[in-house]
C-alpha cells in the first residue's frame, strides 16, 4: 500500500472498496474494439452494460437498467444499437442478455490470427452515449406509436423512429404530429408517416410552429376552385390534400 495514504483510514477504506468493486474485462475487447464496428465512446458504454455480466456471470435488461441508473425501457433503448449489430442478444422469454455475438467476432479474429491472416473491419459506426434528451423523446414516441397503432413496435420500427431523430435530425414534435395526421387520415403506416416527414423536409419545415402556420395559409381562388371541381364539392383539409399522392 502506498505510504502516502498509510495513516489515512478514510482513504484506505475507499481504496479497499474501490478494488473490491472491480470488474475484469477481456483485454481483446479494449484492444480490438474496431472489429465490432464501434468507436471508443461506444466501447465505454458497452463496458458499463457488460459490468453485471462480468460480476455475476449473467445479466438481464433489469441489471443493465440498475447499472446505468435508468428504467428498463430506457435501458432497452440504450442497449438496442448493440443488439442491432448482433453483438448482444436478448432471450424473448427470459429477457436475459447474452454477448454471444461479441464473442463470435473475437473468436473469428482469433482463428484468423492462428492462420496468420489478420482481418480488418471496415464497418462505420456512429458515436453513441447516453443522451437523456434523446431517451426522453424516444420513450415518449414509442409510447405514442404503440398506443395509436395498437401494437408493440418491432425492432425495425423502433430503429426507424430512432433514425428520424438521430440521422435525419427531425424534432420529436414533428414525428408525433406526423403520426397524429396519419391516424386522422386512417393511414396508420410507417410509409405514410415517412412521406409526411419527407414533404415537410422538402418544404424546409423544421418546427411544429412552421407546419401549423402553413396549415393556416389562405389558398388561391383558382386552386380552390380547381380542387372543388375535382372533388365534386367535397372539402378536404389542407394537409390531407398535400399528401394525397402518397
Amino acid at each position: 500500500m502506498n505510504s502516502k495514504y498509510g495513516n489515512n483510514k478514510k482513504m484506505l477504506e475507499f481504496m479497499e472498496r474501490m478494488f473490491t468493486e472491480m470488474a475484469v474485462y477481456p483485454h481483446v475487447l479494449i484492444r480490438d474494439y474496431q472489429l465490432l464496428g464501434l468507436e471508443a465512446e461506444q466501447v465505454l458504454l458497452l463496458l458499463r452494460i457488460l459490468r453485471p455480466y462480468y460480476l455475476h456471470g449473467r445479466f438481464s435488461m433489469k441489471d443493465v437498467a440498475a447499472e446505468l441508473e435508468l428504467n428498463e425501457e430506457e435501458a432497452r433503448i440504450v442497449v438496442w444499437p448493440f443488439i442491432a449489430k448482433n453483438l448482444l442478444e436478448e432471450d424473448s422469454k427470459t429477457h436475459r442478455l447474452s454477448c454471444n455475438g461479441l464473442i463470435d467476432v473475437f473468436y473469428e479474429q482469433w482463428l484468423s490470427e492462428q492462420r496468420h491472416q489478420p482481418t480488418h473491419s471496415d464497418q462505420a459506426a456512429r458515436p453513441l452515449g447516453i443522451d437523456t434528451a434523446l431517451l426522453h423523446d424516444l420513450t415518449h414516441l414509442y409510447h405514442a406509436f404503440e398506443q395509436e397503432l395498437g401494437k408493440n413496435l418491432s425492432p425495425i420500427q423502433s430503429e426507424e423512429i430512432r433514425s428520424w431523430l438521430e440521422q435525419d435530425q427531425v424534432p420529436a414534435e414533428l414525428v408525433e404530429e406526423a403520426l397524429k395526421r396519419a391516424v386522422l387520415q386512417g393511414k396508420r403506416t410507417f410509409a405514410y408517416i415517412k412521406s409526411i416527414l419527407t414533404k415537410w423536409r422538402e418544404a424546409g419545415y423544421t418546427t411544429l410552429d412552421e407546419v401549423l402556420a402553413n396549415d393556416l395559409k389562405p389558398e388561391s381562388k383558382s386552386k380552390s376552385a380547381s380542387r372543388g371541381r375535382a372533388a365534386s364539392g367535397v372539402k378536404k383539409s389542407q394537409y390531407n390534400e398535400i399528401y394525397d399522392k402518397y
